[in-house]
């Protein structure tokens, strides 16, 4: 009969302790509704109208003026637990989450109400046949409730409380501390079994037991119910950001269309009309060289995001599943992209280099799949040579580290194994809009999107798709990684991207993770679309 504690909101309070948060997720309902204080009410009325259909049909039977009294002052004690209830109800009711002072207050609150309802219940037994009567049951029904509603050291208190309380009026009538004894049924022959020792001991021995069975396997119970009440919060986290990342990504493809379409538009119109001053004869004839190189540069551009679109298309559209099936050699595919840039950092003067730490025979894996995982350093490289002017350099390492997860249900942030890459260069950076984006949000309408360009690369004219970061994006998202971008302005960029590490030996299926990742702008992050 006691008032539950608060809960909180389903998304966890972080000054809440872990142990508060998923047991009480039912019972700010009932702090709110009254509904233990209305129970109460409920059972004062059922025993006064017992008490008069009593004295009715049986108007002989005298009841103890004590079971009146005991009766109308857990009517008064009720009745203040009302004014508290609602006090706290109001306080709760003015924010949407409890707090770790609400979560105590509730709970000194409920066990105050157990033990008092407890100790009211000894008193009804006391006047109803003490140790004979059978609504010493009820000792089980509150044991019920505070396994359900308290902490497990709280309910066992409970529970010792109540044993003691039923032990001392079964002892108390069977020593003479406590007279006289009170029949449960007047009417009914006398069977004085308060006064043998064996059937005392007996009582508070099956009492004892009865107590503290309901609250060990309650208790249990309740620790599955809260196992499985974290994973269905977790669960439905995933699946709030499974649908936020399922609307960005209908946005993505519906700006991806528009914006293709523009730009493809854009060199075959060129095309035609160089082609069409050709064969008009319109051209002189020492300019039909260079008008035919200029058509087959615009061809080669409308190659190069052809197959960039191809290439984001066919990461958007590949399982994530794949990644984490996927097993990289990480220094392996970097020494691939370095032969293969080489020779173009060479001819534009550029210094490049390569670390992968530990080393490459040591073996630096992720969940990636290889060949995504070189299409998206590929990227970073070439932008970090395309913006890099001579007397630069560009380095590229790899090495192993680890960043925090989410909150598990204990409260505490394990820490996740990851192989990070940086790529880092000398070139013009990137200012800042085009880094957050237009509302200030790392990767939203910012250079991580199709087709999107900073300022400075459109003003120095140099040539690029716009694509090259959203197939970075789309990797590390699909691979369930993170990206990290710092640039300052003339002092070039470092994009980090870190992936999951190969997962060890022993260790169990791992449960997949949404697409959404999580991009960093650093806080200096400042000056062209990579």
């Amino acid at each position: 009969m006691s008032t539950p504690p608060t809960a909180i909101d389903p998304t966890p309070n972080p000054d809440v302790a872990p142990s508060d948060r998923y047991r009480a997720g039912a019972l700010i309902a009932l702090l709110r509704l009254h509904w233990f204080i209305h129970l109460r009410w409920l059972m004062l009325a059922t025993a006064f109208a017992a008490l008069l259909v009593e004295r009715m049909v049986t108007p002989q039977t005298q009841r103890p003026l004590g079971l009146i009294v005991t009766l109308l002052l857990l009517a008064g004690v009720n009745a203040t637990w009302m004014g508290i209830s609602r006090s706290l109800t109001k306080r709760l009711t003015e924010s949407e989450e409890a707090g770790a002072r609400d979560i105590r207050n509730a709970l000194i609150f409920s066990n105050l109400q157990l033990a008092v309802d407890l100790l009211a219940l000894t008193l009804i037994l006391r006047y109803t046949g003490g140790v004979e009567s059978p609504m010493a049951i009820f000792y089980l029904f509150h044991m019920a409730i505070g396994s359900l509603l308290l902490r497990s050291w709280q309910a066992a208190l409970q529970g010792v409380w109540a044993v003691a309380l039923y032990a001392a009026i079964g002892f108390g009538e069977l020593v003479g501390w406590i007279a006289p004894h009170y029949h449960f049924l007047p009417t009914l022959s006398a069977v004085d079994l308060h006064s043998h020792p064996e059937y005392v001991a007996s009582a508070i021995l099956v009492q004892a037991c009865g107590v503290f069975g309901i609250l060990f396997f309650l208790l249990r119970v309740a620790a599955r119910l809260d196992e499985r009440e974290r994973q269905l919060r977790h669960a439905h986290h995933a699946l709030q950001q499974s649908q936020t990342a399922i609307f960005d990504l209908q946005e993505r493809k519906s700006r991806f269309m528009q914006t293709a379409a523009h730009q493809l538009k854009g060199p075959l119109a060129g095309i035609q009309t160089l082609t069409s001053l050709i064969l008009d004869g319109i051209l002189p004839e020492n300019t039909i060289n260079e008008t035919c190189e200029k058509i087959i540069r615009r061809c080669r551009d409308g190659i190069a995001q052809v197959t960039e679109m191809l290439t984001l298309a066919r990461i958007e559209q590949a399982d994530p599943s794949k990644h984490r099936n996927a097993v990289s050699d990480v220094p392996e595919v970097l020494d691939k992209l370095y032969q293969q840039y080489k020779l173009q950092a060479e001819e534009k003067d550029i210094t490049f280099s390569l670390t992968c730490e530990p080393s490459p025979n040591s073996g630096l894996h992720a969940r990636v799949d290889p060949q995504d995982l070189a299409d998206c350093v590929a990227n970073l490289i070439e932008n970090a040579i395309k913006y890099t002017p001579a007397q630069g350099t560009v380095t590229v390492t790899a090495t192993q580290g680890s960043v925090s997860t989410a909150t598990n249900g204990k409260g505490r942030r394990p820490r996740e194994q990851v192989v990070v890459v940086m790529v880092k260069d000398t070139g013009m950076g990137i200012e800042p809009t085009a880094l957050m984006g237009n509302e200030g949000h790392a990767g939203d309408g910012s250079i991580f999107d199709a087709f999107r360009r900073g300022k400075g690369a459109l003003a120095n004219c140099i040539p690029g798709t716009g694509l090259g970061l959203s197939i970075v994006r789309e990797v590390v998202e699909k691979a369930g990684g993170r990206i990290k971008a710092h640039s300052r302005p003339g002092h070039g960029s470092s994009f980090t991207v870190m992936f999951p590490a190969k997962r060890p030996v022993g260790i169990g299926p791992v449960i997949p993770n949404t697409r959404a990742s999580e991009i960093v702008i650093d806080n200096q992050a400042t000056d062209g679309k990579k």
